[in-house]
Formats: structure tokens, sequence, C-alpha cells
């Protein structure tokens, strides 16, 4: 696309291949794309190009294989086409008098055949004695490779110039007083003119989307002959290219003089239109969806409703005065007519052959029943009671049908989900239900009360043992349990005072370590826990449970070494890693609650009613210490030859009771030194091959549970409220160990968010699973 500026003119130069050569399907793609015309001036030439690009994609040939020879042709013909192109020009300017024109219109031709669609647009500028009509924009487009009927291609162009005209009259910079959009399908004008809901999609949306640019008043028919849009929606040997660019005669004559449309069109084309189809099914009788319903009186209720609709509208019909409520009558027509609707699907054929007075075959299930239809049309059997009037005979129902599970759920709601044996037997005497037991235990198995009540935890396989329960050939209270227990009251003078006991345990020894609390705040709890470190060392790591001075403690003890200034006494924690157990898992901290006992039974043997002053309370730990301390951590051997049993003394002391002989005369530093590690060393291999056995025995919870997952509704067991009032709750997260299992859970509860031990934890069987 070239400027020729001596006559102010756009024009193209054609450099293609001669017309002798046979193009490949490649080539032809790139003379296509070769051409730049952004304003769509050679769209009555490209069009021609574009449909034959169609043509040779459809036979699926390859980019480098040559036309067929039927395509041939018409390559040919367009070929034809380029002597044309070549003398194509196009007046750059729309009109040389655009100073103050009196009227100036914007004109839209659309227009589609079998094989395109196009739209032009033309700019009208009206003098006062002359008229400039010129091209302004044009487009078109081959049809879908998906066919479309003539009045959707229609609808698609009418779509293209409706937006080609929007983009020109948003873009440039000309007054446009009014704008008008010319179509040859009345039916697509026809489309225009009604509301858009009444079509299906495709129509619906692109006459919406025309509608929001465009009025209807706007578009207006012309015929097919004067259609310019139409030069560009097919193949041709010759085009009208001064018409093309200067648009259709009428133009420059006055509107009066336009085409119109003579007479009123009714719709064409009613393909488009929704259908709306009505359809009535008849019954012979009305059957009740019992699955709509989990209560057996809300459904006999639902019927008896009915039934007293039915009457009032007989009493209006009557004149009479109509029922205002439900009566007895209602409900037992209401059960009636459930009964029938169950025993009608699962006895039908027994029904057929009892009401016309014939006898079950031998084969029947319901044969040693002596089963009867009764004036109500209710199976029932008749037993062999019939002397005794105390009851009317069972009424037959099957046990997989929703109203006999409703009914057998009815009786277990009536006895408050207990007394289940009455209430099998209060079935029995109203019903005959085989395979009664089965059902009955299926409703207690999907009752949502039961399986609350009878939910309990199952407490994953015993984990395996910590890394600080075999912590060998490591220094005493390396690995340190802590524990309060108390209080015990002191005398102190003529009052009586409250003491606490802090319990320090080696978890790898078994040793203990007391300290007296004198209350239970922060600072008591580190001044305690620094008396311990001052006498045993620093641990590097403390196991406890959640209390709230420990909680505080281990805020103060950071990962680094830090400084805290409480009653001007500067204590030093370098390192320590703190462990908590979940709150109400007291079998996690087994290693410490132990001991606890052990020292209370201790210290009541030593003063049984517990009178104890400070200096006597801590007399009385020291003795209770030293005593767990020489306790055997293993079995004690009756052989004189055997070695004295492993204590955690031996380790503390060097002997069980703390007795060191002296050491021989003669024996240097050194040698004494070899010695001691030397007994060190025999303590813990011992302590591998007699002690560290005895720990990987599993005393309970041996098998692996499935693990609990998040999502999952629990409830949380607490020994010290009712089961009625234990805490429900959704998990959040969950705390995998490297064996699969859960032994810790986080739960949002209607109190906050909690956590808790798998062990006192029971699962529920609805909620979500892994969050889905």
């Amino acid at each position: 696309m070239s400027w020729g500026p001596h006559k102010d003119v756009f024009k193209f130069l054609c450099r293609f291949a001669s017309p002798d050569v046979v193009p490949t399907k490649r080539e032809v793609l790139q003379v296509l794309m070769s051409i730049f015309d952004p304003l769509g001036f050679l769209s009555c030439h490209t069009i021609g190009l574009k449909i034959l690009l169609q043509r040779i994609w459809r036979l699926n040939i390859d980019w480098d294989q040559e036309l067929p020879e039927k395509i041939l042709e018409d390559w040919r013909l367009w070929k034809t086409l380029l002597g044309q192109i070549r003398i194509f020009e196009v007046p750059r300017c729309f009109s040389p008098d655009t100073s103050d024109p009196r009227q100036t219109e914007l004109h839209t031709f659309v227009d589609a055949s079998e094989y395109a669609y196009s739209a032009d647009c033309y700019l009208r500028v009206a003098m006062d004695s002359k008229v400039d009509v010129s091209l302004v924009i044009a487009m078109s487009k081959v049809a879908p490779l998906k066919p479309l009927s003539i009045p959707r291609m229609e609808l698609q162009a009418a779509v293209m110039g409706a937006r080609l005209a929007h983009k020109v009259m948003s873009t440039r910079n000309l007054r446009i007083d009014n704008a008008t959009y010319w179509s040859d399908s009345k039916t697509v004008l026809q489309w225009l003119t009604m509301d858009p809901r009444n079509f299906h999609q495709f129509v619906m949306h692109r006459v919406a989307e025309i509608l929001e640019t465009t009025q209807v008043e706007q578009w207006r028919w012309v015929p097919s002959k004067l259609n310019v849009a139409d030069g560009a929606t097919k193949i041709t040997d010759q085009t009208q290219q001064k018409t093309w660019i200067m648009g259709p005669g009428f133009l420059k004559a006055e509107s009066s003089h336009w085409p119109t449309s003579t007479k009123q069109e009714s719709i064409i084309d009613t393909s488009e239109i929704r259908k709306h189809v009505m359809t009535t099914c008849a019954r012979s009788a009305v059957m009740f969806n019992a699955h709509h319903f989990l209560s057996w009186r809300r459904l006999y209720r639902a019927v008896a409703i009915i039934f007293l609709f039915v009457d009032r509208l007989r009493a209006k019909c009557a004149k009479q005065d109509m029922p205002t409520a439900t009566t007895m009558d209602h409900v037992r027509k209401a059960k009636i007519l459930l009964y029938k609707q169950s025993q009608a699907i699962a006895f039908a054929e027994e029904l057929k052959v009892l009401s016309v007075g014939a006898t079950l075959h031998k084969g029947n299930r319901l044969v040693g029943l002596n089963a009867y239809v009764d004036n109500d049309g209710v199976l029932r059997t008749r037993g062999r009671l019939n002397s005794i009037d105390i009851a009317e005979d069972a009424i037959i129902l099957a046990p997989g049908c929703r109203i006999t599970n409703l009914i057998a759920r009815s009786f277990h709601e009536k006895y408050h989900h207990l007394a289940h044996e009455t209430a099998i037997n209060d079935i029995k005497a109203s019903f005959y239900i085989s395979r009664l037991r089965v059902l009955y235990k299926s409703v207690r198995s999907t009752s949502q009360r039961c399986k609350v009540d009878s939910a309990a935890p199952r407490p994953p396989q015993m984990a395996p043992i910590p890394r600080a329960r075999i912590g060998s050939f490591q220094r005493p209270f390396t690995y340190t349990g802590d524990d309060y227990f108390g209080p015990l009251l002191v005398n102190v003078g003529r009052r009586k005072e409250k003491r606490w006991v802090a319990l320090f345990t080696c978890l790898t020894l078994r040793a203990v370590h007391f300290e007296i609390a004198y209350s239970l705040d922060t600072s008591s709890c580190i001044m305690c826990l620094s008396n311990f470190m001052a006498l045993r060392g620093t641990p590097k790591e403390i196991l406890s449970d959640n209390g709230t001075n420990f909680r505080a403690t281990e805020k103060a003890v950071p990962e680094e070494l830090k400084k805290i200034e409480h009653d001007k006494i500067t204590i030093k924690f370098d390192g320590i890693k703190w462990r908590f157990n979940p709150p109400g898992a007291q079998h996690m901290g087994g290693a410490w609650e132990r001991l606890v006992r052990t020292t209370k039974g201790i210290l009541k043997n030593i003063c049984p009613n517990y009178s104890f002053n400070d200096e006597g309370l801590r007399n009385a730990l020291m003795e209770a210490q030293f005593i767990i301390n020489s306790r055997p951590l293993m079995f004690v051997s009756l052989e004189t030859e055997d070695d004295a049993a492993l204590t955690p003394n031996h380790l503390l002391l060097g002997s069980v009771n703390g007795y060191k002989p002296l050491p021989k005369e003669g024996m240097n530093l050194q040698r004494r030194w070899i010695e001691t590690q030397r007994f060190g060393d025999r303590f813990w291999q011992r302590w591998i091959k007699e002690y560290a056995p005895v720990l990987t025995r599993r005393t309970k919870w041996f098998e692996k549970v499935p693990p609990i997952t998040i999502g999952s509704i629990v409830v949380i067991v607490d020994e010290l409220l009712p089961r009625n009032l234990w805490l429900k709750g959704r998990v959040i997260d969950t705390m995998m160990a490297k064996d699969g299992q859960v032994r810790r859970v986080t739960i949002k509860t209607q109190h906050g968010v909690l956590e808790r031990p798998a062990t006192k934890i029971a699962v529920l069987d609805i909620g979500l699973e892994d969050g889905n």
C-alpha cells in the first residue's frame, strides 16, 4: 500500500508469482499475508483468496504440496484480478468541502453469503448543492468451518457492521450527525424488532450486542442489487470498483429517494425462536417420595394434610363448613395409604394374587404367614391366636423400604435410643418385618445420636521410644522431665502455709531431683529451675505438661543466652529446648507421673499425717530422693556371682548407697581417671544390654489405626464432665509422625482452638475429609 501524492490517493503494488506457476499451500498463504490492507479497501478482491485458502485447508494437504486441479482453476481466476488491483485507487480525502457541511452521516452496509460475510462504512457529506460519498473502512471474513444458516451469517455480518461503525464513530475526529445501517436480510431486521430473550442463545446474544450500540430505527432494508457489501462475500472475476469506492448511487440523492420496504413482512425464519412445550402425565395413583422425610411422624402428618385439603375442597363444592384441622381419621387414612404404597412396591405379585381370592404358590415367601388383604387393601398376616381378641393382625412390610425404615426409627426414638429389646417387641406387635433385628441394627448405626453416644477414641499404635529415653552415654539430666505436685501444708509458727514440690527426673537414668517451690508463679518456677541447674547442670531438653508457670518460664528461656532480672537475682539459661505435651495427655508424661505417685507414697510412710515444717519437708524430700535413686532399674538377680542391679545412683554417686571405697595406694591421678571412665562405660554397657530392651516392649495399643484427617468432626473426651457436655469441634491441623500415625491434633471449637492428643479424640462419621 502506497500513497500517490500527485492525486492524493492510496495505491497498491503487486509483486506476485507468474500465473503459470502452480503454487503450494504455503505460497498461497504467503500471498495473502503479504497484502497490507489495514482499512480493508481491497476486501472485495482479497475475499476470493481467503475463500480459496479455506477450501485448501479443508482438503488437508501438506504445506509444500501443489494445489490440486479442482482448486487451481479458482486460483487462476483470482490471478486475473491482479490487473484491477494495480489500478485500484482510493481517495485519501473524504470530501474536499468539509469546512462547514450541512450534514455528515455514516452509512454501514452488511451482507453475507454461504462463503463469507462483510461490512462497509461510507461517509456521506452533504453540502447545500453537492453530496460526497466515500469509503471509510471495510472488513470481510470467511464463514466458519462449522456450517451456519444464511440468516445466522447475515446476523454475523450485522454484528461486524455494528462493531465497525462504533469504532469509526469513536476514533475519527469528525462530527457525525447520524448513522444508518443497511441490510438486505429481512429476517435479521425482523429479529432486531423483537425481544432477544425469545431466541436461542446464538441469536439472543448477538441481537443484544447490536442493540447496545445501535437503535432499531437506524436499520434499513436495501435490495441485494444495491448492497455494495455483496461484492466482498463471493469470488468474482470482476468488481465494480467505482461503486465499491464511492458507494451506491442512491446515497447521493435525498433520503426520500432511498430504498424502503413496501410491505410489512412477517417472521421469515422461526427456527431460532424458543419453543415452550408443556407436558402432562396422568397417573392412576399418587406416590409419595418418603426419602424427602427424616421422620415417620412428619411423613404421615404431611399426607394427612393432603387428605384435609381434599376434604376442604369437597366441602367447598358442596357449600358446607370446611374442616380446619387434621383429625384422627385423616391420620389413619394417611398411614393406610403409606402402608399400601410400601406393599405395592415390594409385594406387587402377592397383592395381585390375593386380591382375586387365589392362594399363593408353595414357593412364595409369604406362603407360611397366612397372608390376606383386609378391607382397606392392606396386606396382613393372620396368626394362630385368633380366638384371643387382643390386637389386630400384623401388617406385612418389606425390610428394604424407606417407609419401613422410618417406622423402625420412630420406635427407636420413642424409647430415647434405649431399651432396644422393648422397641423390637413393640414393632413385632404391630408389624411383621422379616430380618427385623438386622433392620433395627442398621437404624441404630445410622442414628446420629447413637453415633455420638457410642463414639470412643481409637488410640494410635504406641509410639517408638523417644530419643530422650534412650540417650545413652550422656550426662545425667541431659533430658529432663519436669512436674509439680502438692500443695503440702507446712507449719510456720502457729500457722500453716502451702508448699509445692518441683520434680525433675532424668528421662534416661530415671533419677529424680526435688526442689521446694513456695508458690506457683513464674518467678518461683524460674528459681527452682535455676537451683536444679546449679546442682545437676544445664539440660539440653526439658519436657513437661502445659502448666501456666512452665509456659511462662519457657518464654524466659530463649534459644541463646539471655539474662532475666528478678528480685535483683540474675538467672542465666543457655540453649534449653522446652517441649510440651498436649493438654490432657497424661500418658505422654508417664515418666514423671509415676514418680510423683512413688514420692507421695514415701512421704506418707515417713510422716503419715504430713505434719512437716520447712526443714522437715526438705529432709523428707532428700530421703525420698535417695530412696528413689537407689531403686533397681531392672530385675534383681539372686545369684551371688551376678553383678548388683543398676540404679540411678550408680552414675550419680558411684554406687547404690553412695559409698565410695578409698583408692588403692600408689594409684596416680591418671590411673584413677581411667578407672572412673571405665566404670562409666561399663555402667552404660549394662544399661544398654539389660535396661534398654525393657523399654522396647509395647504393653497396649498394638495395632495401627487410620489417622485422623483435617476436616473431621470430633468429640473431645473430658473425664471431669458428663458425656453430654463434651465439646465437639472440627480438626484444622494434625501432626503426622514418621510411622504415619497422628497422635496430636488441633481442633476448632465454640470456645476457641484447642490442642489435644489422639487418645482423647472420638471421631464422628460426618464432616469433611481432607478438606474436601
